[in-house]
């Protein structure tokens, strides 16, 4: 009986299921999924409020010339060009946001906001002293913030004016933003990834040696996704480290802000002139 007893508990291990080992987690790689032509160097790109279309801003021209040649552009979210100057008459329009009913725009040294549905100005508002006004987000508290490259400053839009938020060594040549629930990181053109507290402004360096930073996105567990001018797209680890997961200089294709939304990334390049979408696993 005692055999018998044993010989079961053996049949019962070794019919039972092996435990369970977690699956190696995909690594962060970019593959082209669509690329549509026919910009004039293209900055930036935005989501419509019904998820329906992209806004691309065209800088058409030199990106501190008040030319009054820039414009906007809407595009499918599959890659049809829907109308090339949906708004137009802006110098060198670059960061993008549209909250709400509204479409916001960098212009060198003024941000505009436009009705998101009809592209009509609604508002120019007047940085003082700014020079080269670059991105442009919205926080989780509601602060419209716009990056100037020329002058270490963030400016936040307030009752109607533009005012500087924070101004600090460490935001020289600052360009892209991501705004996270607590904080908001930031990429400088020296190389920098940064993140700041919003309640403290403490700042916080994150990575180094990126080179010219420019878009950035969040892959998860503290990693990031961040394009650099001229040509490259890095994914940068939780601890700071950093690879190159597409390198397009030598074309030239340059990689300029963009926007990642779920695992596709809407990528604006300046030259030649595209919008190209990737799809991008190892998100977490």
């Amino acid at each position: 009986m005692m055999k018998s007893a044993i010989a079961l508990v053996f049949l019962a291990c070794a019919c039972a299921a092996p435990a369970s080992i977690p699956p190696t987690p995909e690594p962060e790689a970019l593959t082209l999924t669509w690329r549509t032509g026919g910009f004039a160097q293209p900055e930036s790109v935005a989501l419509s409020d019904d998820g329906g279309f992209l806004y691309v801003s065209n800088v058409n021209g030199e990106p501190d010339a008040k030319d009054g040649n820039g414009f906007i552009s809407r595009l499918s979210v599959t890659g049809e060009m829907l109308q090339r100057e949906w708004a137009s008459g802006f110098d060198a329009p670059k960061g993008l946001l549209r909250s709400g009913d509204a479409l916001y725009l960098t212009d060198i040294d003024q941000i505009v906001a436009l009705d998101a549905r009809t592209g009509a100005v609604r508002t120019r508002t007047p940085a003082p002293g700014a020079r080269f006004l670059n991105d442009i987000t919205e926080t989780p508290g509601g602060l419209i913030l716009a990056s100037d490259s020329a002058t270490r400053r963030i400016y936040v839009l307030r009752n109607g004016a533009a005012e500087i938020w924070l101004e600090d060594p460490l935001l020289a040549a600052i360009n892209g933003f991501l705004p996270e629930p607590n904080r908001l990181i930031v990429t400088t053109m020296q190389g920098r990834l940064l993140a700041i507290d919003y309640q403290t402004r403490a700042i916080t360096t994150l990575a180094e040696g990126l080179g010219d930073g420019d878009g950035v996105g969040a892959l998860g567990q503290g990693r990031y996704l961040v394009s650099a001018w001229p040509g490259r797209i890095l994914a940068v680890a939780a601890d700071g480290t950093h690879r190159v997961l597409l390198d397009t200089q030598a074309e030239p294709r340059y990689q300029n802000d963009f926007l990642l939304l779920g695992d596709t990334l809407y990528q604006a390049q300046m030259a030649p002139g595209d919008v190209s979408a990737y799809r991008v696993t190892g998100i977490r």
